[in-house]
């Protein structure tokens, strides 16, 4: 009387599995994960799918219609659709159903009687099959069951909105609603079987509960503040998780939330502030502009600091390239990630948490999580933030003196030692003319959601952000992000992942160039109008040594700003896609086996114009390039797990593979002296030179891991790896990466129950690892190269390869080492961890100890072996320090509740070992370099000083210590004009390395939806080298030089001593500035204390606006970045380097400045 259009349910068994199979191969990971995400949503979010079919209530009066049309009839009437193939349902049969008000359960069960039907409820699908023979009498409708309730929070007793409650093992479950209600639908084939309900909110203690599912199940769950994270789930490398409470060593964790309401641009900005010793420094206040990482100290000398960066189990690309001390801020790209979608950050800060990743891992690693979809009805979240942009401050300039030199007017001076402007005459705040207020508009839309079977994430972000410096500097990313995962059986998953991001940044040269923008705009005489920058009359560049311009290809000494700004152009388009596909597979309840595959590629191509009159390139230059990276990785894993008797232990093995692959291809074109002002293709150029450059580096790895959970609360951890890289030396191809960690849990011994009230948790920690890094690629062999100037003697002499009008080609003068060893980082740290007064104060203490041996670096050889140096294996560097972190609750009551986080840490860094050489220079100008030096910190400043008392010198024949009487040590020395003198001899002036570094977080939550919110970033010690007031002393313009003419008597000793002198042009340009006189006089305290984040943050709940819009709540937060800093720094800002992430720290020289941002943003959750 009933009839089903019967076809084979799209979700079950071994047609679905085979059609998987083929979608993947037909038509990629992107279009499977995209069919899981649209089955999903038209499934997963019917309103029927919580309800139990005996709930329906359906009235029906059909006579004598064919079975096909009654089931029409009640898909009309409910949401259920019917699924069957035609064929073996007996549609034309005929059925009378006259029912009032009747449970669907009921109608359909008479169906299966009567016409041998079997049906299988999915969601609001209802498959319908024909019974096999002889299970008539036995057909019943397969009916499914659910677990609902509420979430709240158990002192406050509010609901608690987005916390995730899942069904173990079977891993369905789904998100808490704006009322913190949930509900779970249990399919049939689950009824009766024994499940785990768990529990979990960022912040609270984890609830387990364990179930019998049947039926309808109601539980309710409060959870309890996790004051001290310890139940904070982080990932310890390849894929593992495990609880805080657990861990034998030390990881730092950000969470999302943290990320996004830091309102960061790039992820790794994001991380300031809030991982103990952890340095984040961003390059300048550009956007897109790089920021440096370094963890625990500087460990290369050549390799850098940067840690592996890596992406939901698969290593990505971080690179900055073509940065330079005077060139254009470039961008790492790890700029590529849109911080909305992060779930979380783990740190693992050295080789005893990082041994896993092996010869990669020297620097630390930072895994990355990524949001995913959770089983429940779509969540639809649009974030809209704006953010306005100021520079933090700006180098003071006299504006009294004009263009001169010697007190006498000169329009062709360099500088501004002209005679006292006149009363009157027009003066330019050159201060702030190259700046203006910056805009960034961004944009975020995030859908997720899914079921037992499928769950999905899928963003879309468009970040547009105008510079606070004028012209060509801007910053564009739009980005896509899809995740998902599908599960084809009980035993088989899938889950994919596609990043797609494309940027488009234009950036402003900056630095140690004639081109340079602060560099023209800051020496610039202040009776010289900028504005104006090319000439009414003839239409040319005409800058302030070059006023009025005849000639088009010929230097203006230094370019106008304007300029600069706006006809030079550095503009860099990258497309980039990145992400993986993992398989799991569960043969046995026990035993796991996943394979993931990576892939990260992104083209970056650049077009760099120096337009003809430019005083870099008089001529004019363009370049065009083209740099692309790849990087494949598959990783295999086995996990098995299993529980014995013997001291209530629970072991897990981990055993892998890796493969791996990183390629790297730059093409470049060079044309220069362009024939037409302004056309800006290679063809206007009289002459081309082409680059060309492709590396590859393979790598293979073993790796295995044994942990054991004894007595419930000791922990114990082993690891070992294997590796394998083309870039190690044929000596040796291989090497090993142990790693062994203890934590006790100690506060569960039976002494302590008696101090319960009082004393909550404590853990003791142990752990030591070994990790690498690997040698810059090609090291092992002699290569050959080609150039215009092969050999040169320094100035204008020069022999060329090139023969005939053929390009020709030279051995390098870099010989290759066949012996090259991985650079190996051994540490060994310790620590405790302690709760108090009910779990309100915590307190996390660490030590460690890291000694980096065979240390690779360049040293000379003799040239009669056809080269000039060779890298080795020499070094021994060392980082010691601590780290300590304070958690307090003072105050959690009903609708208040107030928490403080402090950090604290301190590294000390020596180079124990540099045999072969004096000192190795990192970056550096002519007024001083970042050098490596045995017995001393790593990268300290190295360059001229004042000749002092103290240091046994010996001056013009004469043992100044001997000779005069009353100094002490550091005292300057006075020749007998009365000034002071410049040391011949090169010293260490500063150090760059900070004594310690720290944090102040502290938030107030009142009525659980309004939260005040700081962040404060601490930074003693330290020192910067200020380059850029020492030049602008040379020139004249800096507010320090309107003290010119004022006579002066130096404290110190010698044949001068007491003598009256003139500070004057000669001395300004002489002795008394760092940019001629000693380099030390650059030298500066950089300690800072920096109002990191701020912000003020509502959470709107209107049960009208949801009736109205559907939105559940409304995120208003007002919040700032950079607001203000605290610091003795005469410069623009201590937070800052010129060299980018190069290893040379503390560098200032006419850097784009940093910035404060005030931003409003408003989230809309659905």
């Amino acid at each position: 009387m009933l009839n089903l259009f019967k076809t084979e349910s799209r979700f079950s068994g071994k047609n679905y599995f085979l059609k998987v199979l083929k979608l993947t191969a037909l038509y990629t990971v992107l279009g499977f994960l995209l069919q899981g995400l649209f089955v999903n949503l038209l499934l997963a979010s019917s309103p029927t799918e919580a309800q139990n079919l005996k709930d329906i209530r359906v009235t029906l009066n059909v006579v004598n219609v064919s079975l096909e049309q009654a089931l029409q009839i009640i898909e009309q009437k409910t949401d259920f659709k019917f699924n069957y193939i035609k064929e073996e349902i007996p549609l034309n049969e005929r059925a009378t159903v006259i029912v009032e008000d009747e449970s669907l359960y009921n109608i359909l069960e008479v169906f299966a009687k009567d016409y041998g039907l079997t049906f299988n409820r999915i969601n609001n699908q209802i498959v319908i099959k024909k019974a096999e023979n002889g299970e008539t009498e036995k057909i019943t409708v397969v009916e499914i069951g659910s677990v609902k309730g509420t979430v709240i929070d158990s002192n406050t007793k509010q609901p608690l909105i987005g916390a995730t409650v899942i069904l173990k093992p079977f891993s369905i479950g789904g998100m808490t609603d704006e009322n913190g209600a949930y509900s779970i639908t249990v399919p049939s084939n689950l009824i009766g079987k024994k499940a785990t309900l768990e529990t979990s909110y960022v912040g609270y203690i984890k609830v387990t509960i364990d179930l019998i599912l049947s039926g309808d199940i109601t539980q309710d769950i409060a959870l309890k503040e996790d004051i001290l994270q310890m139940q904070t789930v982080v990932v310890t490398g390849m894929g593992v998780e495990i609880e805080k409470q657990k861990l034998g060593v030390t990881i730092g964790n950000v969470s999302s939330e943290a990320v996004v309401n830091s309102k960061a641009l790039d992820v790794i900005s994001a991380i300031q502030g809030k991982v103990a010793n952890v340095e984040i420094t961003t390059s300048s206040g550009e956007p897109g502009a790089s920021s440096y990482i370094r963890i625990r100290g500087s460990h290369s000398i050549t390799g850098g600091t940067q840690p592996l960066i890596v992406v939901d189990g698969s290593p990505i690309n971080n690179s900055e390239i073509g940065s330079s001390t005077g060139g254009y801020t470039q961008m790492n790209r790890a700029m590529d990630i849109n911080p909305k979608d992060i779930e979380s950050i783990d740190v693992l800060k050295g080789p005893a948490a990082a041994a896993l990743y092996g010869a990669r891992a020297q620097n630390g690693v930072i895994l990355i999580k990524t949001k995913s979809g959770k089983p429940g009805k779509a969540k639809v979240t649009y974030d809209v933030s704006y953010t306005f942009d100021e520079i933090t401050k700006v180098q003071p300039l006299q504006q009294i003196y004009g263009q001169g030199d010697k007190g006498i007017t000169s329009k062709t001076a360099i500088g501004a030692w002209g005679p006292l402007l006149p009363e009157g005459t027009p003066t330019y705040n050159h201060e702030r003319e190259m700046f203006q207020p910056g805009h960034t508009l961004d944009n975020n839309l995030s859908i997720s959601g899914g079921n037992e079977w499928t769950t999905y994430y899928l963003s879309l972000g468009r970040t547009d952000s105008k510079s606070t410096l004028i012209g060509n500097s801007s910053y564009l990313r739009n980005s896509v992000n899809l995740k998902a995962s599908q599960r084809i059986n009980e035993d088989i998953k899938v889950t994919g992942s596609i990043h797609y991001v494309d940027t488009d940044a234009g950036k402003l040269r900056k630095g140690s160039s004639v081109s340079g923008l602060l560099t023209g705009s800051w020496r610039t005489p202040p009776d010289f109008d900028n504005s104006v920058y090319l000439d009414p009359v003839t239409g040319l560049h005409r800058s302030y040594r070059y006023q009025n311009p005849t000639a088009l290809k010929v230097t203006r000494g230094y370019d106008n700003p304007y300029f600069i700004a706006y006809k030079q152009i550095f503009d860099s388009k990258v497309s980039r896609t990145f992400g993986n596909i993992r398989i799991d597979y569960d043969p046995l309840d026990w035993l796991n086996l996943s394979y993931t595959l990576g892939n990260d590629y992104s083209s970056d191509e650049r077009k760099n114009v120096i337009p003809p009159s430019s005083s870099y390139r008089p001529n004019g230059q363009i370049i065009t390039e083209r740099l692309i990276n790849r990087e494949t990785d598959g990783n295999l894993l086995i996990t098995a797990k299993r529980s014995f008797d013997f001291a209530d232990t629970k072991a897990t093995l981990m055993l892998g593979q890796n493969m791996n692959e990183s390629k790297y291809n730059y093409f470049g074109t060079t044309g220069e002296d362009m024939a037409v002002y302004d056309f800006h293709q290679l063809d206007n150029a009289s002459s081309n030179l082409a680059d060309e450059y492709q590396s590859i580096v393979r790598r293979e790895s073993y790796f295995g891991q044994l942990t054991f959970d004894m007595f419930n609360q000791l922990y114990l951890t082993a690891g070992l790896r294997n590796d394998g890289s083309s870039t190690f030396g044929k000596s040796k191809k291989r090497h090993w990466y142990p790693k062994f960690s203890a934590a006790w849990e100690f506060s569960k011994q039976d002494i302590f129950a008696n101090y319960s009230d009082w004393f909550n948790f404590g853990k003791l920690h142990f752990a030591y690892g070994e990790a690498g890094q690997e040698p810059e690629v090609y090291s092992t062999i002699t290569a050959f190269t080609s150039s215009s100037t092969a050999y040169s003697d320094g100035w204008a002499a020069t022999l060329t390869s090139n023969a005939y009008g053929y390009v020709g080609f030279y051995t390098s003068p870099t010989k290759g080492q066949t012996n090259i060893l991985p650079q190996r980082s051994k540490e060994f740290e310790m620590g405790i961890n302690l709760a108090f007064l009910n779990e309100r104060v915590g307190l996390d203490f660490t030590y460690y100890n890291s000694k980096t041996t065979d240390v690779i670096y360049s040293l000379p050889i003799a040239p009669s072996t056809g080269s000039t140096s060779q890298v080795q294996n020499a070094g021994t560097i060392q980082n010691k320090g601590i780290e300590v972190g304070l958690n307090l609750q003072p105050i959690n009551i009903p609708d208040f509740k107030w928490d403080i986080n402090l950090l604290y840490a301190s590294n000390t860094n020596k180079v124990l070992e540099l045999p072969g050489a004096q000192y190795i220079s990192l970056a550096g100008s002519a007024i001083g370099s970042s050098v490596v030096m045995e017995g001393q910190p790593f990268g300290i400043f190295y360059g001229s000083d004042y000749l002092r008392f103290g240091r046994n010198v010996v001056y013009n024949g004469v043992d100044i210590d001997k000779k005069y009487s009353g100094w002490q040590s550091g005292d300057l020395y006075l020749d007998a004009t009365g000034y002071p003198v410049k040391d011949p001899q090169l010293r260490i002036i500063g150090d760059p390395n900070p004594d310690w570094t720290g944090s102040i977080r502290t938030s107030f939550t009142l009525f659980d939806n309004l939260q005040i919110s700081a962040l404060f970033d601490f930074f003693k010690g330290g020192d910067v080298s200020n380059g850029t007031v020492g030049a602008l002393m040379y020139f004249g313009t800096a507010k320090e030089t309107e003290n010119r003419g004022q006579k002066t008597v130096f404290a110190g000793y010698g044949p001068g001593a007491g003598k009256e002198v003139v500070l004057d042009q000669s001395y300004y340009q002489g002795i008394g500035s760092s940019f001629n006189g000693p380099a030390s006089l650059a030298i500066e305290d950089g300690s800072y204390v920096k109002l990191r984040e701020i912000a003020i943050a509502y959470t709107l709940h209107s049960e009208l606006i949801k009736s109205w819009t559907s939105i559940n709540t409304i995120d208003i937060r007002l919040s700032a970045r950079n607001l203000y800093t605290w610091t003795k720094y005469k410069g623009i800002d201590p937070e800052t380097n010129l060299a980018g992430t190069a290893n040379g720290r503390g560098f200032d020289y006419f850097n784009n400045p940093q910035t404060r941002s005030i931003i409003l943003s408003l989230r809309f959750n659905y």
